[in-house]
């Protein structure tokens, strides 16, 4: 590492070291407002970053939702993940009564699992809402569980993000060997929580799901992987604002696993769960990230946004994925 990159990486911690400590000093009901207010001017002065949100809602919803609609739920989405981000440097002061006020369950099942000790369960969540409270929420109400460590191309970075993220106690599982250590920990009959629309990369392995019943994307297989060889139940968790602060989190039945379920097909079943709430409140997720990079060679694909291009890793991908499909359905 050159000088010159360890002094800018000791800069950034520094600047975020010293960002947390003063967002910490504030009470917590202040978060909420002051992110819509950074949300809303970073919406406005981020000219590519907006021009990406702007174009992934078109592309998701058509002409479901005109141009002025794209834009205010653009701008709201920006306030929703400025204030997932504040609430995130302000971790440290939760406490167990403070996140009971915070955090609001929803049970959407008669028999929720996720309540039962010993039984193992798979907490599925998307980038929306503040999904990085849903495991102190969910360390209060049932157990701590582990979530993996994040890399940062700044090295520093990491300590702090592992502290704020574990402020409930809870268990960091480095990235190297995480699906061997995760697999062990649902065996034991224990729990984790895993965010299902990470995109990934052709060669690194992920499978291919529709959203909005026009857009393919490849995310990650991991939770459906680890449901398969475990038996842990597969519960998506979505995040709401509660009108008279905090959140509430709403725990969707689990998604049903038989003998013919595949990687894919719960994968998709995930997904599917989750996007009638995006449909309802899309200001909750991350639309300025680049979630439809590859787009297949062939049909209709006008759709798609301005950054997404052809890749032939990726129509291999789809091809493998469509004589999968033909193999399970003989």
């Amino acid at each position: 590492m050159s000088r010159w990159k360890k002094f800018r990486y000791r800069l950034e911690y520094g600047g975020l070291f010293f960002a947390a400590w003063l967002v910490q000093r504030l009470p917590w009901r202040w978060l909420r407002p002051l992110g819509k207010i950074i949300g809303a001017a970073f919406f406005y002065i981020d000219h590519h970053r907006r021009a990406v949100t702007l174009a992934n809602l078109e592309a998701a919803f058509g002409q479901e939702m005109n141009s002025k609609r794209r834009w205010e739920v653009g701008r709201k989405s920006y306030g929703v993940f400025a204030e997932t981000f504040l609430e995130l440097l302000w971790s440290p002061r939760l406490t167990p009564e403070l996140v009971k006020e915070i955090g609001k369950i929803e049970e959407w099942d008669p028999n929720p699992c996720y309540r039962k000790k010993g039984v193992p369960a798979i907490y599925c969540s998307l980038h929306a809402g503040n999904y990085e409270w849903s495991g102190q929420v969910a360390a209060y109400y049932s157990e701590v569980f582990p979530v993996i460590a994040q890399k940062f191309k700044n090295p520093f970075l990491g300590s702090l993000f592992d502290r704020w993220r574990t402020s409930m106690g809870q268990q960091i599982f480095p990235q190297e060997r995480a699906m061997l250590k995760m697999l062990r920990h649902l065996k034991s009959g224990k729990k984790i929580g895993v965010l299902t629309d990470l995109n990934l990369k052709p060669h690194q392995g992920p499978v291919i799901i529709r959203c909005f019943g026009r857009l393919l994307v490849p995310v990650t297989r991991l939770p459906a992987a680890l449901a398969l060889r475990t038996g842990a139940a597969l519960i998506p968790v979505e995040c709401y604002e509660n009108p008279k602060g905090g959140y509430v989190y709403r725990y969707l039945p689990a998604i049903p696993i038989d003998e013919t379920s595949t990687e894919e097909s719960l994968t998709q079943a995930c997904w599917d769960a989750f996007e009638p709430g995006l449909r309802q409140h899309p200001e909750r997720w991350l639309w300025s990230y680049k979630h439809w990079r590859y787009k297949p060679s062939i049909g209709d694909t006008k759709h798609y946004p301005f950054y997404a291009h052809h890749f032939q890793s990726f129509d291999d991908l789809l091809q493998c994925s469509l004589c999968e499909q033909d193999e399970v359905k003989s």
